[in-house]
């Protein structure tokens, strides 16, 4: 039986995992599993502000406007002046980044779908619903 882990480090060591075994579905498109998580995230709510990005991947903006940077050097995305707010932009995805969510979320819902292995759906469907609240109740704190 392997070892106990702490609840934290075994958070990081499962997210460095999924990055490193995801990384192969996303290659041919040169996209890494972070900046998947961007594209999904614009392509279920376009456009969005940088911070709406940010927030809603739980990074600082910092990070999230070099991950930008390189999805529009990719042109996986376009960035627009917000007419409500100048001093902010908004993001949506391009017409190659949306052809990127296409092709790829077929690949990627097939890996997702067999992740459990031998644990079976119903655990990591469990694992996803205790992480989501996690999650939440980490967001309301100060």
């Amino acid at each position: 039986m392997p070892p106990s882990r702490d609840l934290v480090a075994g958070i990081v060591q499962l997210a460095n995992l999924l990055n490193r075994r995801l990384a192969p579905v996303f290659e041919k498109v040169n996209v890494t599993p972070q900046q998947w998580a961007v594209l999904v995230v614009i392509a279920a709510d376009e456009p969005m502000t940088l911070a709406g990005v940010a927030r809603s991947l739980a990074v600082s903006k910092q990070n999230m406007t070099g991950m930008m940077t390189r999805l529009e050097q990719l042109g996986l995305v376009e960035r627009a002046e917000d007419p409500q707010d100048l001093r902010s932009a908004r993001v949506r995805l391009s017409r190659r980044g949306r052809s990127v969510i296409e092709r790829l979320m077929p690949a990627y819902e097939k890996w997702r779908d067999a992740l459990g292995g031998e644990i079976g759906t119903r655990d990591v469907q469990t694992l996803e619903r205790a992480v989501n609240r996690l999650i939440e109740h980490l967001e309301q704190q100060p």
